[in-house]
């Protein structure tokens, strides 16, 4: 599929920065920025197949000991648990239908295109910006946090601790439009998890939502660029908030703690990169003068 998404995210870049030309911005693209841009991607391809792996890798490492924790938490901040919240909501079957869509098929596509989106950048702070908070979301929420709150979710939890506590989840989601399908995802990773296989997309983790932190990013990367496609970015992140608790794949404050740590990445990638890339500041610093007071920080 990665010829069909660096289309779509070709595409998608040219319609944002010039509508009216598009086909005039993809010439002068690929000869600016197509060795760079190829690169990228390559790198991208690889850091995501090393992530796959170690996220199956971790789930064998270290045992799910915060599930218990994490649903007693949530139930109280919530005053009950999340999902009932959210399954209590009139919402009819096609939109339970693409809800899954979004959330358990668009995900990975939306990730990529963005990943293009980025890679084609000319603007070098705006770019590296969006690939530092990448690379630091994947280290920092998930290996870091991953390792040290290692849970499974809900939807894992009468597999893995009481089959009791969660039966109404599964059930509603075995009565639902798209929860058969769910459940057969589950299925696959418990499966994969059990038998100690890798295969492709496995990894059972629910603190932090990977799932959330990356469309946060994104909506934050987008919105920098566009307001009105940011605009639809920070709806689909808030599609996919409410998707991982909706379908149990997570607690709700899985999703709460990876907006907020990507928020707090984003800001730093920024200081970062601006750092980074103004000589002035660092001959400043050279000096021992400082050129404002955020170089003294």
């Amino acid at each position: 599929m990665l010829p069909f998404l660096i289309l779509i995210g070709l595409v998608v870049a040219a319609i944002i920065s010039q509508p009216r030309a598009p086909a005039s911005w993809l010439r002068h693209k690929l000869a600016s920025r197509g060795l760079g841009a190829t690169i990228t991607l390559g790198i991208f391809i690889l850091c995501l197949a090393a992530f796959t792996a170690f996220k199956h890798q971790f789930s064998q490492m270290v045992p799910f000991f915060a599930d218990q924790i994490l649903a007693r938490l949530d139930a109280a901040m919530h005053f009950g648990d999340p999902w009932r919240w959210a399954r209590a909501l009139p919402i009819p079957n096609i939109v339970d239908r693409a809800l899954y869509i979004l959330y358990s098929q668009l995900w990975f596509v939306v990730l990529a295109t963005v990943v293009v989106v980025a890679a084609w950048l000319d603007d070098a702070s705006k770019r590296q910006r969006y690939f530092l908070s990448l690379i630091t979301c994947a280290v920092v929420l998930g290996v870091a946090v991953r390792l040290a709150a290692s849970s499974a979710g809900p939807i894992f939890y009468d597999r893995l601790f009481d089959p009791d506590m969660f039966e109404d989840l599964i059930r509603s989601l075995k009565a639902s439009d798209a929860g058969p399908d769910t459940l057969l995802i589950t299925d696959y990773l418990y499966s994969s998890y059990t038998t100690h296989k890798a295969s492709i997309g496995t990894g059972i983790s629910a603190m932090p939502s990977f799932h959330v932190a990356v469309a946060v990013l994104n909506a934050l990367f987008l919105s920098s660029l566009n307001r009105r496609v940011g605009a639809v970015a920070w709806i689909y992140a808030g599609i996919i908030l409410f998707g991982s608790v909706y379908f149990g794949w997570h607690y709700a404050i899985d999703g709460y703690f990876s907006i907020i740590a990507t928020a707090v990445i984003w800001r730093c990638s920024r200081r970062c990169i601006t750092g980074a890339t103004d000589p002035s500041r660092w001959g400043a610093l050279k000096q021992g003068q400082p050129k404002s007071r955020s170089d003294l920080v």
